[in-house]
């Protein structure tokens, strides 16, 4: 039983120590380090979670509302046009993709 439980409690620590934990999800480091411009849809949800806004029309422009209440901007159709880094006036900070 002891053995059980020490298992158990060194597994929770690897993954609260891992780098990519959900706050880290929500920063523009995260997107800059796993971000790929070949990323499908479903790449995206699995890596970034769920887009919090699809602000396109005529094609995706999938919104990620980040901490510091900048955004990631990524448009996309069957692959990834463009990647950007936005204030939330929507000023460009960084070209990502």
């Amino acid at each position: 039983m002891k053995k059980v439980i020490c298992i158990l409690f060194s597994l929770a620590g690897i993954i609260s120590c891992s780098d990519d934990t959900q706050a880290d999800r929500k920063s523009f480091e995260y997107f800059e380090k796993h971000l790929k411009p070949d990323m499908k849809y479903s790449e995206f949800q699995l890596i970034f979670g769920k887009p919090d806004e699809d602000i396109g029309s005529g094609i995706h422009i999938y919104v990620y509302s980040l901490h510091d209440d900048t955004q990631i901007i990524i448009g996309y159709t069957d692959y990834t046009l463009y990647a950007r880094h936005v204030d939330k006036d929507f000023n460009l900070l960084h070209v990502l993709i």
